[in-house]
């Protein structure tokens, strides 16, 4: 099963996070206390590897606990899975009404009960104690109609006595319960008997078998009921384990291992040893069998079995250095690394030189950095491929301790290790945040009411979460500025969304896309773009310039033609241009107005915009439009970021679903843009 989207509520400071998408590998980006531990540790316990439970003394949000923790079993954690064709076909064999199910949801209560839900939901009917009492009724009365073979009226009189006697005993019993209870197939089965407990000779089977058929039926549906149950106690059976990392301890460079093995066996397990563990499980070693190789009398003369097990303990020990060496360097770049482990009598030692200087140090007299990255990377190489594999990992702040650039490489890291395990991760860095892929990044943000919330727009209100996902876009556009040779500037962060999710979706559309080798440079406004595009001719950098069309951009863009680009206007494309008889459009306005409007509605989950005669009949754009529409309907600013994001995403996962002149359109200002830097894309030559 496959985590596609999670909800967690009634969890310390989360009040309801409202259902979150997730990808392979997703980021929670927030500044401290936001809540991104806590919705960690909520979503953890809805199968938590470590069996730990919910604590409502500890975890019901406080303010609310007096007054509102004992009116019901409060539900917390919720998990939607998308399921394989294994486990389809697993649960079609369980209960066949789920034939065509494709996602399940499940949610943990406090009580630690759980609740299943299919979908799409397998149609059944509600069987209660009043279904059988309405057919037992039913019954009755048919077999107060039945005629008797000839000879056979006082026999057939005596049964019908008996029967209805006996059903206007059930009927009591049932009715002396809550008629909306759920009923028994005990209950079905004794209604079945009073008949058929009666048909003895083949006559009586002939008239008296048929009248069991709504009971039957009543069986059947219960029998299917039955399965279901079954059913979704497989689903919380094979649910994935949830993998919560909070901490993650640095290994000692040097074990004593006798004192280690006696604070195993007592029960004295910290982080610290989840590490080591780790470690020893790495190398290869059984603890207890390094423990006798190690041991011998040193008074006595030379021993070949003695040198044999030092051998032995050596060459393992050298051949999970080696490996470690091998695999950490494609992690670690800050420099190249060389670990040597060593058995010193009952000691484990860990020995670290680098290609700068050859002298073996402590592991733990190293840089804290390379301590906790070396420390990670071994818990991770290690359970993802044994107890958690195929689990869902949950990390909480990774890389918090290492350099910027260090924490790049835990996001490759975290890559690989997401292709086999699902991996959710928070943290509050702009170097752990991916700049290609801010679509995996959720902003966690404190509410005005102090509770947490989750943003899948991406750009949040609270600037304390905005920060890190800026940080991130700034650092991936600052070092690609001045690497690429052919740049088009765009006005903001909007335009850069939509050209380039356009330019990324075209392709499969067999239509021309904008050349790989340009990069877009939003200019943050236009009144940045002069100063911008400066600074960029002055570094032998070719530019282009892709701007609204409206009077603002013109008059930038015209400035940018005569001032830098020596009168070259075709370098300076608008939008307007390129949409008849709209010369004044935004980007905004290549989407059909009604296509726009639903992404509005989306977007601000409100009812698609109707404009006014007055609204209808402005000249300018629709951004304008919607402006003045938000002011007269009292909806506060209205924000093109919101929509745009919303159209990325539609273009994004249903590219079918936009209109295709959308996508033609804006092929026509590609190849237009293209054409800036030299036409299509020139092949590459070899090498």
């Amino acid at each position: 099963m496959r985590l596609e989207a999670f909800r967690v509520q009634n969890y310390k400071k989360v009040a309801d996070t409202g259902w979150i998408t997730c990808r392979d590998l997703t980021a929670f980006v927030g500044k401290n206390e936001a809540g991104k531990s806590a919705i960690f540790r909520g979503l953890s316990k809805l199968n938590p590897s470590d069996g730990e439970k919910y604590d409502g003394l500890k975890e019901f949000p406080r303010r609310r606990y007096t007054e509102e923790f004992e009116l019901q079993d409060w539900p917390v954690a919720s998990g939607r899975f998308e399921i394989d064709n294994e486990e389809f076909s697993t649960l079609a064999t369980i209960c066949d009404a789920l034939k065509d199910t494709k996602k399940v949801t499940i949610t943990r209560r406090y009580s630690w009960s759980t609740d299943v839900e299919f979908s799409p939901k397998p149609s059944l009917p509600e069987i209660t104690h009043q279904t059988l009492v309405d057919a037992v009724q039913n019954v009755k009365k048919a077999i107060q109609g039945l005629t008797a073979p000839e000879g056979k009226g006082d026999v057939l009189g005596s049964i019908k006595i008996s029967i209805i006697q006996e059903f206007d005993n059930l009927i009591n019993a049932l009715t002396d319960q809550p008629l909306d209870g759920p009923l028994a197939k005990a209950q079905v089965d004794q209604a079945v008997n009073t008949i058929m407990t009666k048909a003895n000779e083949d006559w009586q089977k002939t008239l008296l078998s048929p009248q069991t058929e709504s009971f039957m039926k009543i069986a059947e549906q219960l029998a299917v009921i039955k399965a279901l149950k079954k059913a979704e106690e497989w689903v919380v059976q094979n649910l994935p384990k949830f993998v919560y990392f909070d901490r993650y301890d640095i290994l000692d460079s040097a074990i004593h291992i006798p004192t280690f093995l006696d604070e195993l066996k007592d029960q004295r397990k910290g982080p610290r040893h989840r590490v080591t563990l780790c470690l020893f499980k790495h190398v290869g070693l059984d603890l207890q069998n390094m423990l006798q190789l190690g041991n011998y009398d040193r008074n006595r003369p030379f021993q070949e079995l003695v040198r044999r097990s030092l051998d032995e303990l050596a060459i393992k020990a050298n051949s999970a250095s080696i490996n470690m060496t091998n695999r950490f360097q494609d992690w670690w770049e800050q420099r190249r690394h060389r670990f040597r482990y060593d058995f010193q009598g009952q000691y484990f030692r860990a020995w670290v030189s680098d290609d700068l200087d050859p002298s073996e140090i402590e592991l733990d007299q190293r840089s804290l950095g390379l301590q906790y990255f070396f420390s990670f990377y071994l818990v991770f190489l290690v359970e993802s491929e044994g107890a958690h594999k195929n689990c869902i990992l949950l990390l909480d702040e990774p890389g918090m301790h290492l350099h910027g650039t260090a924490q790049a490489k835990v996001i490759e890291f975290l890559n690989k290790l997401a292709q086999n395990n699902q991996t959710l991760y928070t943290t509050h860095s702009p170097f752990m945040v991916d700049g290609d892929h801010l679509e995996r990044a959720r902003a966690v943000y404190e509410k005005e009411d102090g509770t947490t919330g989750i943003s899948e727009d991406i750009w949040p209100r609270d600037k304390d979460s905005l920060f890190p996902l800026q940080a991130a876009l700034g650092y991936q556009l600052a070092q690609s500025l001045f690497i690429s040779k052919r740049q088009l500037l765009v006005e903001g962060i909007t335009d850069y969304w939509l050209i380039k999710t356009v330019a990324e979706v075209l392709p499969s559309r067999s239509l021309p896309t904008l050349r790989s080798d340009i990069t877009l440079v939003p200019a943050a406004g236009v009144t940045k773009l002069l100063p911008l595009a400066s600074m960029l001719i002055g570094h032998d950098i070719e530019i282009g310039a892709l701007l609204d069309g409206d009077e603002p951009a013109r008059k930038e863009g015209n400035k940018l033609v005569k001032k830098l680009l020596s009168g070259e206007d075709r370098r300076c494309l608008f939008i307007g241009d390129f949409l008849d008889g709209r010369i004044a459009a935004e980007i905004e306005d290549v989407f059909p107005e009604d296509f726009y409007l639903a992404a509005v509605k989306e977007a601000y989950q409100i009812n698609k915009p109707a404009f006014t005669k007055e609204e209808q009949a402005l000249n300018n754009g629709i951004v304008d439009k919607l402006t003045v529409f938000f002011n007269r309907k009292g909806l506060g600013r209205f924000e093109k970021w919101r929509v745009a994001a919303v159209l990325r995403d539609w273009m994004l996962q249903k590219p079918d679903s936009v209109p295709e002149d959308i996508y033609k359109t804006m092929s026509k200002i590609f190849e237009a843009t293209n054409a800036i830097f030299g036409g299509t894309e020139p092949e590459e030559k070899p090498c």
